[in-house]
């Protein structure tokens, strides 16, 4: 079973696939995943998984 679980994990390549949101009454606001802040899509980044540019900075 070790065998299997350091094969499994040694793979240092993974896909992240944002969620799916749905239009709702947000129109085009969405509320971010990290901080649950209400935001524009402006603010949203385009590769950020549904995380803020807030969050997203350094």
């Amino acid at each position: 079973m070790d065998q299997l679980s350091t094969n499994v994990f040694s793979v240092p390549e993974i896909e992240v696939i944002p969620p799916e949101h749905e239009e709702g009454d947000l129109g085009n606001a969405m509320i971010c995943l990290c901080c649950q802040k209400k935001r524009s899509a402006s603010w949203m980044d385009a590769d950020g998984c549904g995380i803020c540019d807030e969050c997203l900075a350094p």
